[in-house]
């Protein structure tokens, strides 16, 4: 047998050649380094932000077709928007929409073929896709991204899927089952459970607060998914989105070749009413988890200020700044300074009728009760200190880069425009985010903090084992439970 040898890497090599030179004198400190590998990659030019213009009609069936073109790569994301999402799920009955519009990827028929799950995620493989399905509150979506070359096979199947889904009885029964066990899941893991629990915190008996559960999943009948595909699946109200390599009069003829005799069946669905918050909880969750190997700690700040309110971009950038990086306020307080945790974030969660500030992380049980008050402390303190001149332009690059970053795919893009029908709102809007975002001063964000995160206005979830949190976690004016009695669809959660 030959003797093996050594196999030296790039980098050992070349530190172990840097050092020697360093230690005789003939190199400075850095030079040796290798950007990129040794050290972070020297950033590049900034590039304008390009954005589409958007091209639309409606057929004369109602289905409003919209194409964001991007000529160059011959690539293409299809999406079928429906009007109707999650809150149109009858009481007791929450998860509806989100089964019927899963059934409707497994199976269709096409071709005067029935097709089962198997027969159609091979056929939509074969176009070297993926049929994507997502349920909003407001809205379904299903969606294809595909060479230009496959656009109408692509079409033909999710019309088909759309239009003729065979909504099998087994297959309920399978989708229900995979729903079910991911809420054990995430009723087992402290975090997803606080977040579940801060929801109807911050919401109360609206629907923004009802969860789906096992009982509510298995009241599910296969006549309801089918009555509710009935009033879900009608052009009017439906929107088809083309963003890629594609132009407006290409879009329509597969829209009229696919969908042109699309028609509705009984009668269409109301829409349905605003949410309003109505907490019936106290502002302070304590659930017992025991054997749960850290705490979830979960911070609210609720606020009036919805989706579509102009003051969001400061809310955004106010969010940023707490918790949206790494380097932000709450994760410097809990984790970098003192090893709380292994990451603290905070986000908004936005609607119509009003938003929440929701922070949030994962500390051990005896730390839990120092986690909450530092996080408490980082909201309430953006009210008194305005952030600096650099960690505003920081956080506000964070937020525009993420943007910039969707409009680089075409699935991206086509997300921002089922966005912007999804809210009903202008798509030319699109063009305001940067300018909107960048135009926000530290100022307005200490007001806007000031204005609505108070004390009062704080709402915190914990779940943990609460045993070991031990008496720093205080217990005063505290809802507190266990998991074991918990319901989270009772107006009290037992």
């Amino acid at each position: 047998m030959t003797p093996s040898r050594p196999v030296w890497t790039r980098r050992p090599v070349l530190r172990w050649l840097g050092q020697g030179l360093l230690g005789a004198g003939l190199l400075p400190t850095s030079s040796w380094a290798i950007p990129g590998v040794d050290e972070p990659p020297v950033p590049g030019r900034p590039r304008p932000l390009v954005l589409p213009r958007f091209e639309e009609t409606t057929l004369g069936n109602g289905l409003r077709v919209i194409v964001a073109p991007r000529p160059g790569l011959p690539l293409v994301t299809m999406a079928l928007h429906l009007g109707t999402g999650a809150l149109a799920d009858p009481p007791g009955q929450t998860g509806l929409a989100d089964l019927t519009h899963e059934l409707r990827t497994r199976g269709a028929l096409h071709r005067g073929r029935a097709l089962d799950a198997t027969d159609l995620a091979r056929r939509v493989e074969a176009l070297g896709s993926g049929l994507h399905s997502a349920t909003n509150w407001r809205g379904s979506a299903l969606s294809l991204t595909v060479a230009t070359s496959h656009l109408d096979t692509a079409a033909e199947l999710l019309a088909d899927v759309i239009r003729r889904p065979t909504l099998p009885a087994r297959e309920l029964a399978r989708v229900r089952e995979r729903a079910i066990d991911g809420l054990k899941f995430e009723q087992a893991d402290p975090s997803a459970l606080a977040g579940l629990i801060a929801r109807r915190v911050a919401w109360g008996r609206s629907a923004y607060a009802q969860p789906q559960t096992r009982n509510s999943l298995e009241r599910i009948h296969h006549a309801d998914v089918l009555a509710q595909h009935q009033r879900q699946a009608r052009p009017h109200g439906a929107s088809l989105v083309f963003t890629g390599d594609i132009s407006l009069p290409q879009a329509l003829l597969l829209a009229r070749r696919h969908w042109g005799d699309w028609r509705a069946h009984g009668p269409t669905p109301t829409a349905p009413p605003p949410q309003v918050a109505d907490p019936t909880l106290p502002s302070r969750v304590l659930l017992d988890l025991p054997g749960a190997g850290q705490s979830g700690v979960v911070v609210l700040a609720p606020m009036p200020v919805g989706i579509d309110d102009p003051q969001r971009r400061i809310a955004q950038v106010a969010a940023e700044v707490l918790g949206g990086s790494y380097s932000a306020r709450i994760n410097q307080e809990v984790r970098i300074k003192r090893g709380l945790s292994y990451g603290a974030s905070a986000g908004l969660n936005l609607y119509p009728e009003g938003g929440v500030l929701v922070t949030s992380t994962q500390t051990s049980h005896r730390s839990a009760a120092e986690v909450e008050q530092v996080m408490r402390e980082e909201i309430l303190r953006l009210a008194r200190e305005a952030p600096t001149p650099t960690e505003l332009a920081a956080r506000q690059a964070g937020l525009v880069g993420g943007f910039a970053r969707q409009l680089d795919t075409t699935a991206g893009l086509a997300s921002l425009v089922i966005d912007r029908v999804e809210r009903q709102r202008p798509l030319n809007e699109v063009g305001d985010v940067v300018p909107a975002v960048l135009a926000v001063t530290a100022q307005e964000v200490q007001d806007f903090a000031a204005r609505y995160w108070h004390t009062a206005q704080l709402r915190t979830v914990i779940v943990g084992d609460l045993e070991a949190a031990g008496t720093a976690l205080s217990r005063d004016g505290a809802w507190v439970g266990s998991a074991r009695q918990l319901r989270l669809d009772a107006a009290t959660l037992r």
